[in-house]
């Protein structure tokens, strides 16, 4: 795990030996199976999760439906920004969609050791510039692009999603239902 977590963390910035160490001994294995959730809606999230092997699912419940958020592939680093900053219940689920072995770290104890040190500090703001550019990107194909082009677009950016998700997660994800991406699939393929 450490050497896959440095890994990642130094794709945003770099660490020394010894700030690595301190960061990465806060982290405590939590390991997810097939179908199990990692956290559920109602739950009180306080911690960052990093993903170091499987895939999981985010999504949201809605009148019984699930609509689908984001997939995590290790290695991947998440929580619910939401529930831990405003220390409120989650609305969202993230589920195990392969067996997951993820790691935990309590969200204020990292976020005390990053306002200690200038180069996780560096590292957090880096990965949250990415992770919200994501999201802005996300956003703006739901208003500009049609249903097929962001299949297309999902097909060429992340192509391990088309190849390891099942196609009712990734109609939710796009915004369809699962029909419509097989008529989407057919005219493409």
């Amino acid at each position: 795990m450490r050497e896959a977590l440095k890994a990642f963390t130094t794709q945003f910035a770099p660490l020394s030996d010894e700030d690595f160490n301190r960061y990465a001994d806060l982290f405590r294995l939590v390991n997810v199976r097939r179908l199990d959730h990692l956290f559920r809606e109602g739950d009180n999230v306080n911690k960052l999760y990093y993903v170091n092997t499987g895939v999981l699912r985010g999504y949201y419940l809605k009148e019984g439906v699930e609509h689908t958020c984001n997939f995590f592939f290790s290695p991947y680093m998440m929580t619910d920004l939401f529930s831990v900053r405003d220390n409120v219940p989650t609305l969202m689920n993230v589920q195990a969609i392969k067996d997951s072995e993820c790691y935990e770290v309590d969200f204020a104890e990292i976020e005390e050791l990053a306002f200690q040190n200038p180069d996780l500090l560096k590292v957090f703001f880096k990965m949250y510039e990415h992770l919200f550019r994501l999201s802005i990107k996300r956003q703006i194909s739901f208003i500009y692009d049609t249903p097929t082009e962001r299949y297309v677009n999902l097909f060429k950016e992340r192509p391990n999603v088309i190849a390891e998700i099942p196609q009712h997660y990734i109609a939710s994800f796009l915004g369809i239902q699962p029909e419509t991406l097989s008529r989407i699939r057919k005219r493409i393929f």
